[in-house]
């Protein structure tokens, strides 16, 4: 069949809401990033403070003669319904984050204008993160012939391969309206378009039945898709029915092989390799939930280059933009479904839903999502209250794992299990629900309240190929033994405790990967990245910020996809840093008493600007670098050369202006250095576009970092000043930062900088020169051309 995206011409009003008024929309748009956050919006701190919203969408369409016309939803948040010309219902789907098919065959009137509408319900409180709403990812319609391949029906997948040659599978589903004598005609194109393989399938279709056919190709000399070079083929099959064509089918794939066990680990082509890891939720900062193609290639694409191979899409399955990015780019995923199955985490959530369509929704993911290369596993499930057996949560880990089996048996099943929280059969109900809001205890071993987490959670395991284990890495090794053939992942870690973590991710065979949480900053569980210094209380486990808090500010990027230090820190625990980077904690807080939730990192910044009442005070300055001595220099002068511990050489070095440098050596050499300088008064803003030019087609994205800087050219990293932002040529779609916890109204013209920086996000609706220019009272204003093209 045939795929047309139905991206543009939709009109937009909210239903629960005093503002009624008829928008014009393009797809992707989120109905809730744009509404006033308050305090007490019913999602709290979990959704960062913005409220519920109920729209619909509609459009209009005329079709042709085509015999079969599906409607193809990639997201909707959530308890969407479709109609056609407002009298045929034609389906509900109450996942906010599955792709959903919908027949609207027999609805539509051929030749005639026709209405298509979506309905949304972004119920609150329904999530632990934000959520956004509405159709926040792309639609797509497809159309096709009397004998046909409908969508996700064609599957490709490497049986065998190496440099000589590969042995593809290839199999689907051929539906009819008719009976025919039906050919499917299979051809393997190479990334030029090139055909290098071709076959045929004979299918006696049968009216009203869907035929099954299957196949192998043998492709010669291929390229394969590896990380490194993520090359892409296509399979193209023509479907011939009593002589006539009659549809034709395309998917694109890559020739790669995946294996694991736990004496070689994780093998991808026969390359053992460690999987550097990382959590993504599915938001853009300013644009919310809107899966624009072009912020999901971004934000892969800048995780790539700080080092990351794969990625974990927390807690739903992710877009189909996101795929397509990982695709391109060389990254693998970890494709999750659910974050509860019959057991709420919230009083609105999936969970009312789970019982009657977790089949269905399984099959969403897995059938759109097995062709792509980048998926090397499928997650039933997150952090499940069932993982311990109650709810029969042992047969239903059993039944959804072989539900995935049953549309793809070619990749293994995780699931991602914490500790217990908290014994749930011997404590209070007070003290449950504390417990049940306090994070995940690890179980230490020693027969105290987790120690028996094995044994609860052995039946839950028992099923799946990959045990996904989430703050729990001190269990790596003593687990093995009770469990010689478990293959385990860090489905979850803390940045905090990345070195030891990931040592014990090297050290150990049958550990295949760490993804820490999280790789990005997402909207939403704002706060549980807090710490607090002493003068102001102590922080135990996890829990939510107040109001304003608006993010995670947990992300090794921040929203905006500026690194923050862990992502240095990372790196270099990686061993794929050599240049060293430097942070100093506020000479204020010198020796002061420091907590955090766990999620944290330290209150450290790259400055060496503080005022003058701290000159000669001692500052803590911390240099993350792979070497095995620090020497500092202050101003010229050697302050001395220190031993590096794990990977941090710390010094406390008294305050003076000018230039801090770090200069790192091994086996006696000098490997690199990195210096601080102290910098003037705001001067001016700068604008650094991302890319040269983009495409005017309303969907491409530019994205300009603006900085504060002094006379000479440095930013002045503690200024948070208002900036205004005006587009000609162009549509302003948001300019926003960093901070985790200001009152900025994402959507308007104007924010307030975080460590001297923000973000603008600008698209284009015809070629032009955009002109971008940002201002602020008292500094020179920035300004930047870019062509629209």
């Amino acid at each position: 069949m045939k795929r047309t995206r139905l991206s543009d011409n939709w009109y937009f009003r909210y239903t629960e809401s005093v503002d009624r008024t008829i928008r014009q929309v393009t797809l992707p748009h989120d109905m809730m990033v744009g509404l006033p956050r308050t305090p007490g919006a019913y999602g709290c701190a979990a959704n960062g403070f913005w409220p519920g919203a109920e729209g619909v969408y509609w459009r209009y369409y005329t079709p042709g003669d085509e015999a079969c016309t599906i409607l193809d939803v990639d997201g909707a948040y959530m308890c969407a319904e479709v109609t056609v010309n407002e009298i045929h219902h034609m389906s509900t789907h109450p996942h906010g984050y599955t792709p959903y098919l919908t027949d609207l065959t027999e609805a539509l009137r051929p030749g005639r204008i026709n209405k298509i509408a979506i309905q949304v319900h972004a119920l609150q409180p329904s999530s632990r993160w934000y959520s956004g709403g509405g159709l926040y990812r792309d639609v797509f319609l497809w159309t096709g012939g009397p004998v046909r391949i409908e969508p996700r029906d064609l599957f490709v997948t490497t049986l065998s391969a190496d440099s000589a040659a590969a042995s593809l599978r290839i199999s689907g589903e051929v539906t009819s309206d008719l009976d025919a004598k039906t050919r499917v005609v299979l051809t393997v194109l190479d990334g030029e378009g090139t055909a290098v393989v071709s076959g045929v399938c004979e299918v006696d279709a049968k009216a009203g039945e869907r035929s099954l056919f299957e196949t192998t190709l043998a492709v010669p000399s291929p390229r394969l898709w590896d990380t490194e070079d993520p090359y892409l083929y296509n399979l193209r099959a023509e479907i011939i029915a009593n002589g006539t064509q009659t549809d034709t089918a395309e998917t694109s794939f890559g020739i790669r092989t995946i294996a694991f066990d736990t004496e070689h680990g994780f093998r991808l082509n026969g390359r053992e390799m460690k999987l550097r890891g990382g959590c993504i939720h599915h938001d853009h900062g300013v644009l919310g939930a809107a899966s624009y193609p072009a912020a999901e290639e971004r934000k892969v694409r800048l995780l790539k280059a700080v080092g990351f191979n794969a990625l974990r899409i927390a807690h739903n399955p992710p877009s189909l933009a996101l795929l397509e990015a990982c695709d391109r780019l060389g990254i693998l995923v970890m494709d999750e479904a659910f974050d509860m199955w019959n057991i709420q985490k919230r009083p609105l959530d999936y969970h009312l839903w789970f019982e009657d369509w977790w089949d269905t929704d399984i099959a969403c993911m897995v059938s759109r999502d097995r062709n792509h290369p980048c998926v090397i596993s499928y997650s039933i499930g997150n952090e499940i209250s069932e993982r311990d057996g109650r709810s029969d949560g042992y047969e239903l880990a059993a039944m959804l794992a072989d539900e995935v089996r049953r549309y793809d048996d070619t990749r293994p099943v995780t699931s991602a299990l914490c500790g217990m929280w908290d014994s749930f059969f011997d404590t209070d109900p007070e003290e449950y629900r504390r417990d049940c809001n306090g994070g995940a205890l690890k179980d230490p071993g020693d027969g105290s309240l987790e120690s028996n987490w094995a044994e609860r959670t052995e039946k839950f395991f028992a099923p799946l190929d990959i045990a996904g284990y989430n703050y729990l890495y001190e269990r790596y090794e003593a687990d093995h033994i009770r469990y010689p053939d478990r293959v385990i992942w860090g489905s979850e870690t803390h940045a905090i405790h990345i070195w030891d973590s990931w040592h014990e991710v090297m050290r150990l065979p049958w550990v295949i990967g760490d993804f820490t949480w999280t790789a990005y900053d997402n909207l939403g569980e704002a706060g549980t990245g807090r710490w607090a210094w002493a003068r102001d209380g102590v922080i135990t486990g996890i829990s939510m910020g107040p109001w304003p808090w608006r993010s995670c500010y947990q992300g090794d990027l921040d929203l905006c996809g500026y690194r923050r230090p862990q992502s240095y820190y990372r790196e270099t625990v990686w061993g794929l840093r050599d240049v060293p980077a430097m942070f100093t904690t506020h000479p204020e807080h010198t020796g002061e008493g420091f907590t955090g939730t766990g999620w944290h990192w330290y209150d450290v910044h790259d400055t060496w600007t503080f005022e003058e009442r701290y000159a000669g005070k001692p500052v803590k300055v911390d240099v993350y670098t792979d070497g095995e001595e620090t020497e500092f220099f202050l101003n010229g002068r050697s302050l001395g050369r220190i031993p590096v511990e794990r990977d941090i050489a710390s010094m406390l070095v008294p305050y003076e202006p000018g230039i801090l440098t770090a200069a790192c050596y091994r086996n006696g050499k000098e490997i690199g250095r990195v210096s601080l300088e102290t910098v003037g008064q705001e001067t001016a803003l700068v604008l650094a576009p991302e890319r040269d030019q983009f495409r005017a087609d309303g969907r491409d994205l530019l994205y300009v970092p603006i900085s504060i800087v002094d006379g000479a050219g440095h930013r002045v990293t503690e200024s948070r000043r208002e900036i205004r932002c005006t587009v000609e040529g162009g549509r302003l779609l948001g300019v926003f930062s960093g901070d985790p916890k200001n009152e900025d109204v994402y959507g308007s013209d104007t924010c307030h900088l975080f460590e001297g920086r923000a973000m603008a996000v600008i698209a284009a609706d015809a070629p032009a020169n955009v002109l971008v220019s940002v201002a602020s009272d008292g500094v020179s204003s920035g300004t930047a051309v870019v062509q629209a093209e």
